[in-house]
């Protein structure tokens, strides 16, 4: 399930882009883009060529290329040119600075970044309405076009540039190339398009804690010790394998598909640099084998963990959109309720100030009527304009109801006060209200207060077949609390309410999450049902609460 915008553009789109921004917008952008681009490519360029010198043993991936399909993966359509640029201006600056980066390395990494460019394309057009590399068929697609067209089509420009083709390569050579470039691809871009997901959406960042990732470390610590002691036995260096396993699922768990990958990226340069050495469950031939062992390890294990982190980052994704369809619900059901009280105060005044002025007017009509007409028939007319100030009382309370004016004007405790003596006049139920000198709020929490006294009194005078309501308005623990309890049948021992609320459940606790707090429904100690509602009051509000409280 995906979620899209107003606009129709999903919102992890790569490609989407503001109508207008910033010039300092466009100097962060650049920056980003041009920056960690340039000196990726740079140093790129730099560590294989160390890495052969003599006094050096070190295995490394193989940076421009990953680094640029990574980054053209999520950035706008728009800055593709800036990123290629970028890419070989560090290239070129590798190739003038230092003078054993030959020239046919800057023409194959040329060749390389238009393949780049041309898989990354391939992947953004056909990955549907899923950020890059978060559903089953765009790994599919990664993996056969980044980590294998990709990688054969860079070895077989490497060794036309510096062998004359692949007849004039070492035996072995060009699958050694193959398999580099393979393995980089794939540790090299999924960390950069997850790390950069996170950094665009930051309600991905669950789990990033200090705790989690010092556990991380000390557990890739120990796995490093593990591996490099010389283990004689033949049957546990075989397991150790299996090692990393756990400890890449836990990191897909807490950290996501980006921690995991990451993980998946140390573990692999970890167990290529001590195959070279001869050390580590990967060293049982020669450096080379062993090399190509560790390789062929990593490609099949990296490739499981993007696949198992699809699953993993499908959820999450339809957690999160989940999540804006609840906000965006709340969003459209608040501004419900506004309307609704408009629409309120719209009738009331209306019954008011028409209304009742017809009626008052039709009442001074029948007052000159009684004077114009004989004495033994003014009684017919006088039981008529009684029963019209009747109606016209009912109107009165009915216009109330819809708009407590008084609310406004005299505060909570005081409306609550009238509400309650109201509903004692007019009914069987007798409701008792203790106003605990609640602060002053502003008129919409007030009004959403009072809303939900309202509707839990009128619940119980319809449903609970009650006696007696008592209504509790206070500060506990620097929350606002509302409770209102009565001894009717109650819910038969459930503590929840029913799993199809109605209206005005569903407005109670509506009107309860504008607060900022929450509604609670349980057994009353009078026997029925209690209704609660606790939400967090300001550091003034509690202030002005304890000083009412400690007047004479």
């Amino acid at each position: 399930m995906s979620v899209y915008h107003d606009s129709g553009i999903p919102p992890d789109d790569p490609t989407r882009t503001s109508p207008s921004t910033p010039p300092s917008r466009d100097l962060r952008a650049s920056l980003t883009q041009v920056l960690p681009l340039a000196l990726g490519c740079l140093l790129g360029q730099l560590l294989p060529t160390l890495a052969q010198m003599p006094g050096f043993r070190l295995h490394v991936l193989w940076i421009p290329g990953p680094l640029l399909l990574g980054w053209l993966l999520f950035t706008p359509r728009a800055a593709w040119r800036t990123c290629v640029l970028s890419a070989l201006a560090g290239t070129v600056l590798a190739f003038v600075l230092v003078p054993f980066v030959v020239l046919p390395r800057l023409l194959a990494s040329a060749a390389e970044f238009a393949s780049v460019v041309a898989v990354a394309w391939l992947l953004l057009r056909w990955r549907g309405a899923r950020a890059p590399l978060e559903g089953y068929r765009e790994i599919g697609l990664f993996v056969l076009l980044g980590c294998v067209l990709l990688p054969i089509a860079c070895a077989w420009w490497q060794s036309l540039l510096f062998a004359g083709g692949p007849q004039g390569m070492a035996p072995g050579a060009l699958l050694t190339l193959v398999l580099c470039s393979s393995v980089s691809y794939l540790l090299i871009v999924p960390p950069i398009v997850n790390l950069a997901r996170i950094v665009q959406r930051p309600e991905r960042r669950h789990g990033w804690q200090w705790q989690p990732v010092i556990i991380a470390i000390t557990l890739l610590g120990g796995l490093g010790i593990v591996w490099g002691v010389n283990w004689s036995d033949g049957v546990i260096t075989p397991l150790l394998v299996l090692a990393p396993i756990p400890l890449l699922v836990w990191a897909l768990i807490v950290f996501g598909v980006a921690g995991a990958s990451i993980g998946m990226l140390i573990v692999a340069l970890l167990g290529m640099q001590l195959s070279m050495e001869g050390v580590g469950p990967f060293a049982y031939w020669t450096p080379d084998r062993d090399l190509i062992t560790a390789q062929v390890w990593t490609l099949c294990t990296g490739c499981a963990l993007l696949f198992l982190g699809a699953l993993s980052e499908q959820k999450l994704s339809n957690h999160l959109n989940l999540q804006q369809a609840y906000r965006r619900l709340g969003e459209l059901t608040g501004r419900m309720l506004v309307v609704q009280e408009e629409e309120r105060t719209r009738i009331a005044r209306d019954l008011h100030d028409d209304v009742n002025q017809s009626l008052a007017a039709i009442s001074i009509c029948l007052s000159a009527l009684r004077n114009q007409i004989p004495e033994a028939e003014r009684h017919a007319v006088v039981e008529l304009q009684e029963q019209l100030l009747i109606v016209s009382n009912d109107i009165r309370s009915i216009s109330h109801e819809l708009h407590p004016s008084i609310l406004r004007f005299t505060g909570l405790a005081s409306a609550l006060d009238a509400f309650c003596i109201k509903r004692n006049a007019r009914g069987a139920l007798r409701v008792r209200c203790r106003i605990e000198n609640p602060p002053r709020l502003s008129d919409d929490h007030e009004l959403s207060l009072f809303r939900i006294v309202q509707e839990a009194v009128n619940n119980v005078d319809k449903h609970a077949h009650a006696a007696n309501a008592h209504v509790l308005v206070g500060i506990r623990g620097g929350q606002m609390v509302l409770q209102v309890d009565d001894d009717g049948v109650g819910m038969a021992g459930q503590t929840v309410p029913s799993p199809s609320p109605g209206l005005g459940m569903i407005s109670m606790e509506e009107r309860a999450r504008l607060l900022g707090g929450s509604l609670k429904v349980g057994p009353s100690p009078l026997g029925g049902t209690r209704i609660e509602v606790r939400f967090p009051v300001g550091d003034a509000a509690q202030d002005i609460a304890a000083a009412h409280a400690g007047r004479p």
